[in-house]
């Protein structure tokens, strides 16, 4: 789920959740707050009896006010209404005319009754209040009048019940309020709080430690996200492009280190016959070779160097194109049988005359035709067996060429009974600039490139390129050809 999403369902639900919230709990503070105060009231009584005693005082005084108004004045009614506040811990005061009185079991005498004269008259404030709380001797007296206006001469009740225990209540009602707003914000805010910390501020955090590292030089850490969102999605992309410019710096490394290697390879090449040429034109400027016999061995020299060197630059120059993708590749329709016999032919009068006993083995079909490039294909062939040849260490050379069909594809393989290779070695000797055991190889001219210029031509004919060998007996490296090709 997107944050954006998320965070709209979260604000959703928030609100509704708050509406729910806030009115649930106003009702329920207000029914607190009446259940408080009232408990402060009702003393020792149940809250269903001082209900009904309150209700009933009033349906008294309304029915007497409507039906026997005489018994309104009458000492021992409003005696037995004060009597009937004694659970409200308070009584009546009747106040007619100028006349004051109290009466109830808990009556107070003329001083309470001066004092609640001065309350209601200072300035005037308390005059059409029906409600008036007195301070008198360390209590709170709350006083609730009853008029009857249609006596002839006014007269008002004041039902009197003690609050002094609402005055110390009221600090801890506050108190209860505010922690009920308190846990109020908690329900509402944690949610979020959370939402925002586990898929914002986390995976941000891990995002800038990891650019950090980047910052740095660092690529050796890796970023993990299982949130399923935008910050999860860039956390994964960053961690791609980390993995890829780890990669790529790595393959910057080893290029460069092949590169180092090709240097040092071309210098030791390239200066092993230019040494022979110095030495030779030396030799014939210094008048060494003076004879026609003498000199024409120099100059046969000197050509075979030139034509060492010329091969060497040759190869430089085809794999450099062939890595740029800069070579031109003629494909066309190839009877295998003709490839294979003109092949051998030029294999054997290069190879033959150096001691080498070269065979061939044709098994692909007298009406085979292969889709590929003859010349570059003769050249991965003659790239295979000159690098048999070049590491021969038998006393008697045997080469071996074998064309055959394997399902849906034509393969070639060379084998030899050279030194082999150690497994371990096999896959390397594709690489480029690959020279294989320096001892071993220390005085064999070459750049490395044959088998990696090899690789390239047959990977841009949608084949393959492999090798076998048994260390001490025999080498065999094979290459495949698709018979089916698609070159539109």
């Amino acid at each position: 789920m997107s944050i954006r999403l998320k965070l709209i369902l979260t604000y959703i639900i928030g609100i509704i959740l708050t509406v729910v919230i806030v009115t649930a709990t106003g009702i329920g503070v207000v029914t607190a707050a009446f259940s408080y105060y009232a408990n402060s009231i009702v003393k020792d009584q149940t809250a269903d009896d001082a209900l009904h005693r309150g209700i009933d005082l009033f349906v008294d005084l309304r029915y007497a006010e409507r039906y026997t108004p005489e018994e309104l004045t009458s000492p021992s009614f409003a005696e037995q209404l004060g009597d009937r506040l004694e659970p409200f811990g308070g009584f009546v005061v009747v106040r007619q005319g100028e006349q004051w009185a109290s009466y109830g079991k808990l009556r107070e005498g003329e001083a309470f009754l001066a004092q609640m004269q001065k309350d209601i008259s200072t300035s005037g404030k308390h005059a059409d209040e029906a409600f008036m709380v007195s301070e008198w001797e360390g209590r709170n007296l709350l006083s609730l009048r009853y008029d009857f206006p249609e006596m002839n001469d006014p007269l008002s009740y004041y039902l009197i019940a003690d609050v002094t225990e609402t005055g110390t209540k009221d600090n801890q009602f506050h108190i209860f309020v505010f922690l009920a707003i308190a846990v109020l914000f908690g329900i509402i805010l944690v949610p979020l709080i959370w939402i925002t910390t586990k898929d914002i501020v986390r995976p941000l955090r891990q995002l800038e430690q990891g650019s950090r590292s980047i910052a740095e030089g660092d690529l050796n850490f890796s970023l993990h996200s299982k949130v399923r969102n935008e910050v999860g999605s860039v956390i994964r992309s960053y961690e791609k492009m980390r993995s890829e410019l780890q990669r790529a710096i790595g393959a910057q490394l080893a290029m460069e280190e092949s590169r180092k290697q090709l240097i040092s390879n071309i210098s030791h090449d390239l200066k092993t016959p230019l040494t022979s040429i110095k030495g030779y034109v030396e030799g014939i400027r210094e008048g060494v070779a003076n004879d026609p016999e003498k000199l024409k061995k120099y100059i046969d020299v000197i050509h075979s160097k030139t034509l060492d060197m010329d091969r060497m630059i040759d190869g430089l120059f085809l794999y450099s194109k062939l890595d740029l993708e800069q070579e031109r590749f003629d494909f066309e329709a190839v009877p295998l049988k003709e490839f294979y016999r003109q092949t051998m032919n030029e294999l054997s009068m290069e190879y033959e005359s150096a001691g080498v006993r070269l065979t061939g083995e044709y098994e692909a079909g007298a009406d085979a035709v292969a889709t590929m490039d003859a010349q570059k294909i003769k050249r991965v062939i003659l790239n295979i067996v000159g690098n048999s040849v070049k590491f021969m260490d038998k006393q008697d050379p045997y080469i071996r060429v074998h064309f055959g069909r394997q399902a849906e594809e034509w393969i070639i393989a060379v084998t030899d009974n050279g030194p082999g290779m150690d497994p371990s070695e096999l896959e390397k000797i594709f690489d480029r600039f690959y020279r294989g055991d320096v001892n071993r190889n220390q005085n064999v001219a070459g750049t490395g490139l044959g088998l990696a210029i090899a690789k390239q031509i047959i990977q841009h004919h949608g084949g393959m390129i492999y090798a076998k060998s048994e260390p001490g007996r025999f080498m065999t490296v094979m290459f495949t050809i698709p018979i089916v090709q698609d070159r539109t």
